[in-house]
């Protein structure tokens, strides 16, 4: 069984290909699903995000300059624990985190947020992972995308520090 027959058939394990991916990758991945289906991403859960807060995180990440918004990103993906504003995110509710995303790929279409390079290709790997991913069905495809931003983050620092 291929890659993306297992991930088609089976969302854990989708996440699992997910996960796998290196932090660049999967930012990427972010960026095409948001792309392609961002407008149904915001209101899938309404009423259980908190549009307000991921706004705040958001504004946080668009005051830094652009190198510093794709390492704050790549922090977030990595559950880096040393850094605020990934340990902030993973205080969030997972539709909040969703939300936050979301916010983020409209940022780098207006040019607020670093945007994504004009020449870049998912991998193989990321490319069937993404065909997967169209071919779910609404509940599947957000199901996964929930998953994969959820995990992403960290809790908040040991000691003193937040």
């Amino acid at each position: 069984m291929t890659n993306y027959t297992a991930a088609v058939n089976n969302p854990d394990q989708a996440l699992k290909v997910f996960k796998g991916l290196d932090v660049d990758e999967q930012l990427a991945l972010l960026w095409f699903i948001y792309e392609q289906m961002g407008d149904s991403v915001t209101p899938a859960a309404p009423g259980s995000a908190s549009p307000e807060i991921a706004t705040g995180l958001y504004n946080q990440v668009k005051e830094q300059d652009q190198q510093q918004q794709l390492e704050i990103m790549r922090a977030i993906a990595r559950s880096d624990q040393s850094n605020q504003i990934g340990r902030e995110y993973g205080s969030l509710s997972a539709n909040t985190k969703l939300a936050f995303w979301y916010f983020l790929a409209q940022g780098m279409d207006s040019g607020d947020i670093i945007p994504m390079p004009d020449d870049y290709e998912l991998t193989n790997q990321g490319q069937d992972l993404l065909a997967a991913l169209e071919t779910m069905d609404f509940e599947g495809q957000i199901t996964l995308l929930r998953n994969a931003v959820e995990g992403m983050g960290s809790g908040p620092a040991s000691g003193s520090a937040v």
